[in-house]
C-alpha cells in the first residue's frame, strides 16, 4: 500500500475496529446483562462465564476484520510469538514479574503484619486454572487490544499515550459487565487500575518485538493476580492500618510509572511509524 494510503486507510480501520471490538462483545453480553444477573429484563439465565467468554472474541474478531479491510487480504494483526533475539524471549518473563511484584508482592509486603512477611510461593497455585484465566479473555482480547489498535495509535502519539489510551478502551469496554456486578470495585477504580495493567501489556508487546503472546501471558497473570494475593494473604493476620485495595492501585500506578521512567517512555522500543504498518 503506498504510504500516503497508509494514514487515511489506518484512521478508518482504527475505527472499524473499536466499533466491531465493543459491539461484538456488547452484544453477545446481552443475554446476560437484561437477565436475571443483571437488569431483570428478561428471564433466560444466562451462563456468566459461556457469554463473558464469548464477547471476548469481538477484539479478536474486529483486529482481523480491520486488518483485511486495511491490507486487502487477511493477515495477523501482529507477529503472535517474539522475534528472534534472546532478549526479546527473556522480556515474555519480564512483564509478568512487573505485574506480580505490582499486585502481589508489594501489597502484601505492605499488608501483612509485622512478623509475618514471608510469602511461600503457594500463592502461585492460582496460575493453574488455564480456563478463564488464559482461554477466557487474554487470548482472544490481545490479537485486537495489543495486537491491533496498540501499535497504531503509538504511530501517532508514541508509545506510552498509545498504552494509556488503548487501556482506557480496554477499561470502558468492560462497561456492561459492570451491570451484572462482575467485578466488586467501582468504575474509576477499575479504570485506574486497568490503564496501570495496561502499560505492562504494551511493555510486553513492545519488549518482545512486538509480538501478541506477551501481552497475553501478562493479561493472563494480571486475570489471576487477586486469587494469587488472596491466597498469599490467607491465614496471616493483616495490618489493621492498610486498606488491601488501595494499597493494590497504588502499587500498580507506582510500578507502571516506573516502568515507563526506567525505558524512558518508549516501554521497551521505539515508537513504530506508519511505514511499519504498510
Amino acid at each position: 500500500m503506498p504510504t500516503s494510503n497508509v494514514g487515511s486507510v489506518t484512521r478508518k480501520t482504527i475505527g472499524l475496529f473499536v466499533c466491531l471490538a465493543y459491539g461484538i462483545a456488547w452484544f453477545l453480553w446481552l443475554p446476560v446483562v437484561l437477565g436475571p444477573k443483571g437488569l431483570h429484563l428478561t428471564r433466560f439465565d444466562a451462563s456468566i462465564p459461556v457469554f463473558v467468554s464469548l464477547g471476548t472474541t469481538g477484539p479478536m474478531l474486529a483486529s482481523f476484520i480491520a486488518i483485511r479491510m486495511e491490507k486487502g487480504r487477511w493477515a495477523m494483526p501482529s507477529r503472535f510469538f517474539p522475534s528472534i533475539r534472546t532478549r526479546s524471549w527473556l522480556n515474555l518473563f519480564t512483564g509478568p514479574a512487573l505485574i506480580t511484584i505490582a499486585f502481589v508482592i508489594i501489597p502484601y509486603t505492605i499488608c501483612v503484619a509485622p512478623g509475618h512477611k514471608v510469602i511461600t510461593l503457594s500463592f502461585l497455585a492460582p496460575l493453574l486454572g488455564v480456563w478463564p484465566n488464559i482461554l477466557g479473555g487474554p487470548l482472544e482480547e490481545e490479537f485486537g487490544w495489543r495486537g491491533y489498535l496498540l501499535p497504531r495509535v503509538g504511530a501517532r502519539t508514541g508509545n506510552v499515550v498509545a498504552a494509556i489510551l488503548v487501556g482506557v478502551a480496554w477499561a470502558t469496554w468492560h462497561l456492561p459487565l459492570m451491570l451484572i456486578h462482575l467485578y466488586s470495585v467501582s468504575f474509576w477504580y477499575f479504570l485506574a487500575l486497568e490503564v496501570a495493567a495496561a502499560i505492562f501489556a504494551s511493555f510486553a508487546y513492545f519488549a518482545t518485538g512486538r509480538s501478541i503472546l506477551g501481552p497475553v501471558i501478562v493479561h493472563y497473570f494480571y486475570n489471576t493476580c487477586t486469587f494469587m494475593l488472596y491466597t498469599a494473604l490467607a491465614g496471616h493476620p493483616l495490618n489493621p492500618s492498610r486498606d488491601v485495595d488501595k494499597i493494590v492501585l497504588l502499587s500498580m500506578i507506582g510500578v507502571a510509572a516506573m516502568t515507563i521512567a526506567v525505558t524512558r517512555g518508549r516501554l521497551g522500543a521505539a515508537p513504530v511509524t506508519k511505514q511499519d504498518l504498510s
